[in-house]
């Protein structure tokens, strides 16, 4: 089989000037931006298009074109395009198939194609005398102390011919002669493992993303592809990863506004970083590339509809999961306080509804309410680090009592240690309360109620530190209104040290109480190791700084700006 490139420089344009023309003047002024298909469509919008006008172009459907040299050779009797687009043309005429060889002419040839602005995938040619394997999709099921490797092998033969087919996977193999008919079919080839030999993909948070290389070779072609071995199942709402119950804890993914890989690999590792487990797509489904991204994080997508074509990522998921989904505001037209409040609000209600066990996930309403579209992070994006963790303690208020949780969702039983001080905003303390318990894997234990009643409750906020042999979380309750509470304003020293070029450490200290203190450093791009906390009086927090770019200590101590609720009410 030979394979023709078509990768390299191509035209792009609109399909419908007129629409895009209510978006973008670009065309007006360029007949056509030049587009290199190893970038998605929407990435190179974005670098030729003001951000302000972007708007509504990524739902639009695009054409690309460009010109190719073909020379006909008889001994290869039909010619293929392997594509992603949704409508080819070649020479002005329709392809109503992936086969081409009627289109074609010898010497110079025109190729044009309607794709969406997701688009981002290798042209090829394909010719051969016999046929094609178009793709080759490995999935495991569990067969009681086996495995069940189907491959499914879709394949177009140009004649009837019979192939041998061998499908080789951690030291095992299976062969096949196989009959290709004369048409496009898909082919089914079975091998069994035992259970001992393979490694389980588990969940981000669970365990390790361990995945297989595989071998399939058709006479003498040869294809690898990789393959995860777990189960996924739905039971009364609730997600079982390899029989263990898993808490769903993630956000709605924004699909239309990430559309290749450099996108993806910041949104998904800051989906990663954040403790966050799965991923929901109201409708549809994403790229390859996406799921796998996906796959390597070990983060699941949920989905409404089945599609057969990626079934076989261990990341893609079906099924009615019960999650409470919270509505994000993004209030960033108020400032620090709007972006505050969100973190505020959105910790709040995750960690009670993560108290009660009938539950069986948390989504917010749209992951670009917590990541930017140039991927730097919001306040709420930093908080659900803190609240998505496996083990955290959780407090909030009922009927005039103090609610203090447990929740574990790690894959360990955990014996915890908790200290519960009320303080002023001064910085006094006013009691303190230790309790221990044991919390169960995958479950939230409720470890006391505390009557309120009688608490100063715009005076006093409250702190709860939880401890095991080798986690320490940290938690800070408001027990009133936040423009009630009887804030004093805290004077924050800062000490920033060189780590290198493009990272600091700075460490923070205060003389009052410090809430909801968030970082900015001003005009650069880059992210905090944490930069949504509080800090208090008898002790110092310590978070680190790299940016994109180089970055002196002048430059540090002049663009630094420190945020805190007390400032700026």
């Amino acid at each position: 089989m030979e394979t023709i490139s078509l990768s390299g420089n191509w035209r792009l344009m609109p399909l419908d000037e007129k629409e895009c023309a209510e978006y973008t003047s670009y065309f007006y002024d360029n007949v056509f931006l030049p587009y290199n298909n190893s970038n998605s469509i929407y990435t190179t919008l974005s670098l030729a298009v003001p951000v302000g006008e972007l708007g509504r172009l990524r739902k639009l459907d695009w054409i690309i074109e460009r010109e190719f040299d073909f020379t006909n050779d008889a001994t290869q009797r039909s010619v293929l395009l392997s594509h992603g687009a949704k409508v080819v043309e070649i020479n002005g005429q329709k392809a109503e198939s992936n086969e081409i060889t009627d289109l074609l002419k010898d010497g110079s040839n025109t190729i044009r194609l309607v794709v969406t602005s997701s688009f981002s995938s290798e042209v090829e040619i394909l010719r051969s005398h016999d046929g094609v394997g178009y793709s080759a999709h490995l999935r495991a099921t569990k067969n009681g102390k086996k495995w069940l490797v189907t491959t499914a092998l879709d394949y177009q033969a140009f004649r009837r011919h019979e192939r041998k087919v061998t499908v080789s996977l951690l030291g095992l193999q299976k062969e096949e002669t196989i009959t290709f008919e004369e048409e496009r079919r898909r082919y089914t080839i079975e091998l069994e493992i035992p259970e001992e030999k393979a490694e389980l993909w588990c969940i981000h948070g669970d365990g390790k993303q361990i995945m297989y290389n595989a071998r399939i070779t058709i006479g003498d072609a040869l294809l690898e592809r990789r393959i995860a071995f777990r189960t996924i199942e739905e039971k009364d709402g609730a997600l079982y990863v390899n029989g263990r119950e898993t808490f769903v804890m993630g956000a709605i993914w924004p699909n239309e506004a990430v559309s290749d890989q450099k996108r993806y690999d910041v949104f998904l590792q800051a989906a990663a970083w954040a403790n966050m487990n799965s991923l929901y797509i109201e409708e549809g489904h994403e790229s390859h590339a996406f799921y796998n991204t996906c796959d390597r994080l070990g983060i699941i997508v949920l989905h409404n509809e089945v599609d057969e074509d990626f079934t076989f990522h261990p990341s893609y998921v079906v099924g009615e999961i019960k999650a409470d989904v919270f509505k994000a505001q993004v209030r960033e037209d108020q400032g620090y306080l709007g972006l505050c409040f969100d973190a505020i609000d959105l910790e709040r209600w995750t960690l009670k509804t993560r108290s009660d066990n009938s539950n069986h996930g948390v989504i917010y309403s749209n992951l670009l309410s917590s990541v930017r579209e140039d991927g730097t992070l919001r306040p709420s994006h930093y908080a659900a680090r803190r609240f998505f963790a496996d083990l955290v303690p959780i407090m909030f208020i009922e009927d005039d009592r103090l609610m203090i949780y447990v929740s574990n969702d790690g894959e360990k039983d955990e014996r915890v240690d908790l200290s519960v001080k009320f303080m002023t905003y001064s910085g006094q303390k006013r009691n303190k309360r230790m309790y221990s318990a044991n919390v169960p894997s995958h479950q939230a234990v409720k470890i006391q109620e505390i009557d309120l009643r009688t608490t100063d409750r715009k005076g006093e906020f409250v702190y709860i530190k939880l401890r095991t042999f080798d986690i320490h979380r940290e938690l800070t309750l408001l027990l009133d209104d936040i423009k009630s509470c009887a804030f004093e304003r805290p004077q924050i020293e800062t000490r920033i040290r060189k780590i290198n070029s493009r990272s600091y450490s700075i460490r923070l200290m205060t003389n009052k109480p410090a809430f909801a203190v968030h970082l900015v450093m001003d005009g650069v791009k880059g992210n905090f190791s944490d930069s949504f906390f509080e800090v208090r009086p008898a002790s110092e927090k310590s978070v680190i700084f790299t940016s994109e770019e180089d970055l002196s200590e002048e430059d540090v101590q002049k663009k630094l700006k420190i945020f805190d609720l007390a400032s700026v009410l």
